[in-house]
């Protein structure tokens, strides 16, 4: 029999109740039915010690969120909506690259009209404008004027509070959104306002949906580990050999399932020797953040090496060399 959390579901408790803020807002994930500790830390590449002593002990529960690791350097990410902070008691998390903050915090920010709860269907419903979404408790989707639209992460309940996507709701509600990676930050912004902020601080609206945080957090620091000594040519070349075996019909689809990609052995060394969990550099943020809006300066390369220090002849040996760039061969 499942095991699962007791949920008091009277609207007052699941949309505000105050609470201690946390150090830091997490990394976090939804257990899933046959989930384990083991399993989870496997799949994102964590010990499973460590999984221990953020959650407090070893029993986990389909449905409720689990930490799997603080944001940068124990941040708080940050919400501003036209450029003015917007406070919450409850720390925001992150899930699939996904933001998610209470309820009730970005109801109030954004001046949702009406707000009810189902209790009946375990449901939210918000209504701006004339237009309504429904936020099923615990499901990957939601119904904008009854159209259901997947979520990258389910909606759930979380220190006494529910958290829905940010970027999911403020945008059905007609506010533009905006990921700051520099300031861990979510920027919003109604559409009368003339933004103040600087171009090179925000994801640009043109490519923000195609990539997510994820893709930015993982390739930052590859690009970190494995170039982080290179010019920045070389940072953009190393981002897009990664973004390149993406879209390989002989690599994984996404670039965190590339970066710790196994089939042929460990490809990448930070990842053997602990350096992708290292904090990127600013440079390597903005290489990064290039190479996924699609600056693309090595063609359709696939594999570098520092052939000083590379242990094994098999790139060299098996593909085409196709330019050096500093201390990196890149081959096709």
């Amino acid at each position: 029999m499942k095991k699962i959390f007791i949920k008091i579901w009277l609207f007052i408790i699941c949309i505000g109740i105050p609470s201690s803020s946390l150090a830091s807002s997490y990394v976090m994930h939804t257990v899933k039915e046959g989930d384990s500790l083991y399993s989870i830390s496997k799949d994102y590449n964590i010990s499973y010690n460590n999984l221990i002593s953020l959650n407090g002990n070893e029993e986990i529960y389909e449905g409720n969120l689990i930490k799997l690791r603080p944001i940068d350097d124990n941040k708080t990410i940050q919400i501003y909506l036209n450029d003015n902070y917007i406070y919450s008691e409850v720390e925001p998390y992150m899930e699939n690259g996904r933001t998610f903050v209470p309820i009730r915090f970005i109801s109030e920010s954004i001046g949702i009209d009406e707000i009810y709860w189902d209790s009946n269907k375990e449901e939210a419903i918000l209504i701006k404008d004339g237009t309504s979404i429904v936020l099923p408790i615990n499901k990957s989707y939601a119904l904008v004027n009854n159209i259901s639209i997947e979520l990258d992460a389910p909606i759930n309940i979380y220190n006494g509070r529910t958290f829905i996507p940010i970027r999911f709701v403020s945008e059905a509600f007609d506010i533009d959104v905006y990921w700051d990676e520099d300031n861990t930050a979510v920027n919003l912004y109604t559409k009368d306002y003339i933004k103040t902020k600087s171009q090179d601080t925000v994801i640009s609206p043109a490519y923000s949906n195609f990539y997510s945080e994820e893709d930015l957090y993982w390739l930052s620091r590859l690009v970190q580990a494995e170039a982080g000594g290179e010019p920045f040519e070389g940072k953009l070349a190393v981002a897009n050999c990664v973004i390149n075996r993406k879209e390989s019909d002989d690599f994984p689809n996404t670039i965190k399932e590339v970066i710790f990609d196994t089939n042929w052995g460990v490809q990448y060394t930070p990842v053997a020797n602990g350096a992708i969990y290292n904090n990127p550099s600013e440079e390597s943020i903005k290489a990064a953040k290039m190479a996924l809006e699609g600056n693309n300066n090595i063609g359709e390369c696939l594999y570098f090496l520092n052939p000083k220090k590379s242990t094994s002849y098999w790139i060299i040996q098996n593909r085409t060399f196709y330019k050096t760039i500093n201390n990196h061969d890149f081959y096709l």
